[in-house]
């Protein structure tokens, strides 16, 4: 039977639970993605100094790389059963020896968001590092070279050199990784499968669930199409700020 706009309507209008999805996949895409610029820009920072460079950088640049071979779904499982089990999962075993209160991610309202958050900026932040890292190794030397001249402390370098230098290549790490953030699903869904209750439930793990598991295809796909509108409405957005903010620097 068609219905027109009926399902767009009832989605919008008349289903909390995918707009607590839409809110849900955002919000918690923004937080990961500006956790994961933070860490990766320090990090990468850290791995472009002369001395760190020199002594450790092959081997860490290796350990980053790690990630990028093992899929998301292992991962994530290995995260389920070895570190956040309440039994048998390693963070309440260390979390007992310093009687602190366990940590279940399937009880309360922010376990379950924060221990994905956790897994998710773990999981993702070496990407970023790796775009961070090229940026930074690309900035022309002569400019380290004169700040060290003027006697520019490690920490100035780091914001009053590097961090605008490299202002482009952030921009591009933020609008990849935020809409990669976007369309996570093997993670909440082997971890928490969007519980407990539908709190870490983002807008594909709804499209799925309301698609294969009650079986309303129409209702699923209208979800979707909603959803590919908001991420090109925020993209867009964050685009157009972003060439605003460099033709006013400019």
């Amino acid at each position: 039977i068609f219905i027109g706009l009926g399902n767009y309507i009832d989605l919008l209008t008349n289903n909390p639970r995918y707009i607590h999805a839409l809110v849900f996949t955002i919000v918690f895409a923004a937080v990961a993605v500006v956790i994961e610029i933070v860490i990766g820009f320090f990090v990468a920072y850290v791995l472009a100094d002369e001395e760190v460079n020199s002594k450790f950088s092959s081997f860490i640049r290796t350990l980053i790389l790690i990630p990028f071979v093992i899929a998301p779904v292992v991962v994530s499982y290995t995260y389920k059963t070895l570190i956040y089990d309440v039994t048998f999962g390693y963070l309440n075993y260390f979390l007992k020896l310093f009687h602190l209160p366990f940590f279940d991610i399937s009880q309360g309202m922010y376990n379950a968001p924060i221990g994905i958050l956790i897994m998710e900026v773990i999981l993702r932040t070496p990407f970023v590092t790796l775009i961070l890292y090229a940026g930074i190794s690309s900035i022309d030397s002569s400019i380290f070279d004169a700040g060290a001249i003027d006697g520019v402390s490690w920490w100035r370098r780091m914001f009053l050199l590097t961090l605008p230098n490299i202002k482009p290549i952030i921009v591009v790490a933020f609008a990849f990784r935020f809409m990669d953030a976007l369309k996570m699903f093997d993670e909440i869904y082997v971890v928490t499968g969007g519980g407990p209750g539908y709190i870490t439930e983002n807008a594909s793990i709804f499209a799925v669930r309301y698609g294969f598991e009650y079986f309303r295809m129409g209702y699923a796909a209208a979800s979707s199409f909603i959803f590919l509108l908001v991420v090109l409405i925020l993209i867009l957005s964050f685009l157009k700020w972003s060439k605003f903010e460099r033709g006013v620097e400019g």
